[in-house]
């Protein structure tokens, strides 16, 4: 049976970037079913700017499907409400200022065909120069363990696809490495298939920089600490000999990045 691709891609104030991002979308060798935009409260025209869009995607035949959510709540409560409503097999995640490659569906859901991964994810650019041509045979899997992640967050959001499920869903509560925390609680009963190649996202705005949830380093460590306590506790009694040393780590990552910037 063949996958259909659920786009999600929250939005707040992002009347300036979401038209090159849905560009990127309809521009997809790999037609996807539909793409979820949730607007997060926005103060400028983000509606405006996806409803620009509308003419593109219907000659496209995708469903380009608007919400605004009444308050501002953060990106997990806007990536849930699409998630509910989904009707792919498989849940694309994309930001509202970042970019696809045009064959970044049609090399993952190759992978998804040969393999039984229910997540499946790839590297970043930061480039601007992004029309490089690139092939399934350009890429090798790599199946990673769960232990393995919790050495590192495998993937960020818009460089992850994912399988639709019942357990498929964000953590409203927090909002620091909320997604490290879901592909941790997947990767518990699912293969993770990360592809070792070329890029197929292009970030808007680099990790950790001014201007996103992520710029506050501090706040980013204390939710990866969350996220450990989190993975501990799913299981205490096989797992909780392992809290003190991933507490350490966590700890010694923090000081490690405070001395590089403090040096620069």
């Amino acid at each position: 049976m063949s996958e259909t691709y659920s786009v999600v891609i929250p939005a707040y104030n992002a009347e300036k970037t979401i038209e090159r991002c849905l560009a990127s979308v309809v521009a997809q060798t790999l037609v996807p079913l539909e793409v979820l935009v949730v607007d997060d409260h926005s103060l400028d025209d983000t509606a405006a700017a996806v409803h620009r869009c509308d003419g593109q995607f219907a000659s496209a035949g995708i469903n380009l499907v608007y919400f605004r959510l009444d308050q501002n709540a953060g990106p997990s409560v806007a990536r849930n409400r699409a998630i509910r409503v989904a009707r792919g097999s498989f849940i694309a995640f994309l930001d509202a200022d970042d970019l696809w490659h045009k064959d970044k569906l049609a090399i993952v859901d190759r992978f998804v065909r040969t393999s039984n991964a229910s997540f499946v994810c790839h590297a970043y650019t930061e480039e601007m120069a992004f029309d490089v041509t690139v092939s399934y045979s350009d890429y090798k899997p790599e199946f990673l363990s769960i232990y393995r992640m919790l050495l590192r967050n495998p993937a960020a959001t818009p460089c992850t696809v994912v399988r639709k499920q019942h357990a498929l869903a964000f953590d409203e509560t927090m909002r620091h490495c909320e997604d490290y925390d879901l592909w941790l609680r997947i990767a518990e009963f699912s293969l993770i298939l990360r592809l070792v190649g070329p890029p197929l996202t292009r970030l808007g705005r680099p990790p950790l920089t001014p201007g996103g949830l992520s710029s506050d380093t501090g706040k980013m460590r204390l939710g990866e600490v969350r996220v450990y306590y989190n993975f501990c506790r799913r299981a205490w009694l096989t797992r909780a000999w392992l809290l003190p040393g991933l507490l350490t780590f966590s700890l010694l990552k923090h000081v490690y990045s405070r001395i590089r910037r403090c040096s620069r």
